[in-house]
C-alpha cells in the first residue's frame, strides 16, 4: 500500500488487508467474470450498447405484462431471461449477471429485498428495479435504502413510467461502472507500487551490488518511507506447539502464515499500517520492514515484541524471538540497516541473542571451519561402505560447527555439500527425503544444524548397517525405550525423535527387523505390563489404564482383548481361579536382546573398512 493511505502491505502484494476499494472490487471482479462468457452484450449497428435485462415476478400475467409493454429495443434493452421466485433468480443471475432487475418485492421462496440485499453483497454493479403493490410501499421505499434505482406500482404500470425507471436504471448502471473502473485502476495502480516496494527490499536486503541498493532506495523514498525505517526479523521455535514432531513442511508453512497474519493485526495497531512483510523464502520466520516510527521506535517495538510473543504463545503456542535493528534516517543508511539485520540473524544462529537486541556497531569476527573437501571425502567412504570412516567426518563436521565462530552461510553450504553427496547413496533407499534442500534452507540456528548432521549420520549408519544384515542400532535403541517408558504416552513420531531417526524408516526397519508393526509393539508392551500389574492386584483397572496413558479404560479394554482374548475383568476372574492365562496371539513382544547390540556392533568390526 502507498504510505500515508494508512494500509498495511503484505508479502505477497495480492493479499494486502486493509485497502479500502479494492476487497470491494475484487469480490465484484471475480464474480462477475464466471458470467462473462455468456453475458456478451447485443450491440446495434449503429454501436449502441444493449442492456441485458431479468424480470422476477411470481404472476404470470405480470410477467407477460413487463414484456409486451414497451419496445424494449428502442430503450437500449434485451429481456435476457425471467424467473417467478427469488431462488430462481438467484441461480441466473450468478450463472448469468445481468445489467438491470426488474423484481417484485413479495415473492415465495426468496422475496425481492433478499434477493436485492445478497446482490448488493454479491454483484454490487447489478441495478434493480422494484415492483410493488400499494400496500407494500413502504417495503418500495426500504428497497431505494439498499440501492435499487427506482420502484414501480403494479397497479399504475404504464409504459412511459416503465421506460423512465429503465432511463433511471441505466444512468444508474453507467455510474456504478465507472465507479467499478475507477475502483480497478485504483487497484492496479496500488497492486504495481506494492510490487515495486516489496522488490525494493527484496534488493536491499540480497542484492549485493551498490547500484542496486541505491535503485531500491530511490523507491523507497518516493514512497515517504525512509524518513525513520528499521528491519525486524522473527524466527519461530515450533517445539512447543502441538504435535511438533509430526509437523512436515505444509503444515510449518501454514503455521507461519496463521503468525503473519496475526502480526498484521498486531502492527495496523502498533505501527500505524506502516509495515512491510518481506517474503525471503523462508518458512520458519517472518521478515518486516516498517517506518515512520522515529523517536518511539524502541517502545514500539518493545509493546509490538510484547503482545506478539504473548498472543503467539496463547493461541499457537509457538515462541517468536523478535529480533530489531536501530532505528536507521534517509538513503545514506540503508546499507548499515542491511548490515544490523543479518548480525541479528547472525547472532540469532549462533545462540548469542533470542530476543530483541539493538546491534548496531557490533561485528564479530568468524572463523573458517576448515571442511573444504569433505564432500567428495564422504562420498569415497560411503563407496566403501566404511562406516568408521562415515562416522569420523561427519562427528568431525558436528565438532567444528560445535566449537568455531562461523558464519550461518557456511553452515549452510556444509549441509547443501554432505546432502548433495549422501543423496547419491540414499536415493535407492527409504531414507532418501525429496525435501533435504528446502529442509537444509529453513535452518536458522546452529543446534539445529547440528540435530540435521547428526541425523544424516544416523541414516548412512542405518544404510551400511542394512546392506550388512546387521540388527539396526537405532531400533535396538526404540525398542529399549519403548520398554524403559512404557508408562508413558507414546507415539512412533516421539520415538523416533529420541532415536534421531525418521518416523517411516524407523517403522519400515523395525517391521523387517521383528515382523511386527512399532505401533503394535508399544500397545503389546503395555498389555504385558499392564497384565503383571493386575497380577499384583493391587489396582483398580481404571487406574491401570491411566497410568498406562490410554485415554481410557473402554480404549484399554479393546486393545487388552486385542492381544489377550479376554477384557482386563475377565483377566482378573482367571486370575482368581488360580490360571495365567496367556496372549491369544502368537506374536509376542521381541525377544530381549540385550546382547543383539553387542553381536551387531561385533559384528561390523568384521566388515571390510577402508581406511579412514
Amino acid at each position: 500500500m502507498v504510505p500515508g493511505t494508512g494500509c498495511c502491505m503484505t508479502a505477497n502484494p495480492e493479499n494486502s488487508p486493509g485497502l479500502p476499494y479494492i476487497s470491494r472490487w475484487r469480490r465484484t471482479d471475480r464474480r462477475q467474470k464466471r458470467g462473462q462468457q455468456c453475458k456478451a452484450r447485443i450491440i446495434r449497428a449503429k454501436g449502441v450498447i444493449m442492456y441485458n435485462c431479468l424480470i422476477v415476478d411470481d404472476e404470470t400475467i405480470i410477467l407477460s405484462g413487463i414484456k409486451f409493454l414497451i419496445d424494449w429495443e428502442k430503450n437500449d434493452c434485451t429481456i435476457m431471461d425471467t424467473a417467478r421466485n427469488g431462488r430462481d433468480a438467484l441461480e441466473k443471475i450468478r450463472s448469468c449477471p445481468p445489467d438491470i432487475v426488474l423484481c417484485d418485492i413479495n415473492m415465495p421462496v426468496l422475496n425481492g429485498m433478499e434477493l436485492l440485499k445478497i446482490c448488493n453483497e454479491e454483484f454490487p454493479s447489478i441495478v434493480f428495479v422494484m415492483l410493488t403493490n400499494l400496500q407494500e410501499f413502504d417495503l418500495a421505499r426500504d428497497a431505494i435504502r439498499y440501492r435499487a434505482a427506482d420502484y414501480l406500482l403494479k397497479v399504475q404500470l404504464e409504459a412511459p413510467a416503465l421506460e423512465e425507471s429503465l432511463q433511471k436504471a441505466k444512468n444508474e448502471y453507467e455510474r456504478r461502472s465507472k465507479l467499478a473502473e475507477a475502483d480497478r485502476m485504483h487497484f492496479y495502480e496500488e497492486k504495481k507500487t506494492r510490487e515495486l516496494i516489496h522488490n525494493a527490499c527484496l534488493e536491499i536486503l540480497f542484492s549485493p551490488e551498490e547500484e542496486a541498493l541505491k535503485r531500491a532506495g530511490e523507491v523507497l523514498d518516493k514512497n515517504h518511507m525512509l524518513e525513520s525505517y528499521g528491519l525486524v526479523y522473527i524466527p519461530f521455535d515450533y517445539s512447543q506447539v502441538p504435535g511438533a514432531g509430526r509437523l512436515d513442511a505444509d503444515a510449518r508453512r501454514d503455521l507461519t502464515a496463521w503468525e503473519k497474519e496475526l502480526a498484521q493485526r498486531l502492527c495496523e495497531t502498533v505501527f500505524a499500517s506502516s509495515c512491510l512483510f518481506v517474503s525471503t523464502g523462508q518458512t520458519d520466520c517472518l521478515t518486516m520492514f516498517v517506518w515512520h516510527q522515529g523517536k518511539e521506535w524502541e517502545s514500539r517495538m518493545s509493546l509490538f515484541s510484547a503482545k506478539f510473543s504473548t498472543a503467539s504463545r496463547n493461541i499457537t503456542q509457538a515462541v517468536p524471538s523478535v529480533l530489531v535493528t536501530g532505528c536507521f534516517y534517509g538513503k545514506e543508511q540503508l546499507s548499515s540497516c542491511r548490515n544490523d539485520y543479518f548480525s541479528l540473524i547472525q547472532y540469532f544462529y549462533l545462540d548469542e541473542i533470542t530476543s530483541s537486541r539493538n546491534l548496531s556497531g557490533e561485528r564479530a569476527g568468524f572463523e573458517p571451519l576448515g571442511l573444504s573437501g569433505i564432500g567428495s571425502q564422504l562420498e569415497n567412504e560411503l563407496n566403501a561402505k566404511n562406516l568408521t570412516g562415515c562416522t569420523l567426518l561427519l562427528d568431525r563436521a558436528i565438532r567444528r560447527v560445535r566449537e568455531t565462530s562461523h558464519q550461518k552461510s557456511q553452515a549452510i553450504w556444509l549441509c547443501n555439500e554432505l546432502y548433495r553427496c549422501a543423496a547419491k547413496a540414499l536415493r535407492d533407499s527409504s531414507l532418501y527425503d525429496t525435501t533435504g534442500y528446502a529442509e537444509i534452507e529453513n535452518l536458522m540456528t546452529r543446534r539445529q544444524v547440528i540435530s540435521w548432521i547428526e541425523k544424516l549420520k544416523n541414516s548412512l549408519t542405518e544404510l551400511i548397517w542394512q546392506e550388512a544384515n546387521l540388527k539396526s542400532e537405532p531400533v535396538e535403541k526404540a525398542r529399549q525405550y519403548v520398554l524403559s517408558h512404557v508408562e508413558d504416552r507414546l507415539s512412533l513420531q516421539d520415538v523416533a525423535d529420541e532415536v534421531c531417526i525418521s518416523p517411516g524408516y524407523l517403522s519400515t526397519l523395525f517391521k523387517k527387523q521383528y515382523s511386527q508393526s512399532f505401533v503394535s509393539f508399544i500397545n503389546q508392551a503395555k498389555v504385558e505390563h499392564a497384565c503383571r500389574l493386575l497380577q499384583e492386584r493391587k489396582y483398580l483397572i481404571s487406574e491401570i489404564s491411566c497410568r498406562l496413558s490410554f485415554e481410557n479404560a473402554y480404549y484399554f479394554a479393546k486393545v487388552f482383548k486385542r492381544y489377550m482374548g479376554m477384557t482386563p475383568s475377565e483377566y482378573e476372574k482367571s486370575l482368581e481361579s488360580g490360571k495365567t492365562p496367556q496372549a491369544s496371539r502368537g506374536d509376542s513382544l521381541p525377544p530381549s536382546s540385550s546382547n543383539s547390540l553387542a553381536a551387531s556392533k561385533e559384528a561390523i568390526t568384521s566388515l571390510p573398512l577402508s581406511e579412514g
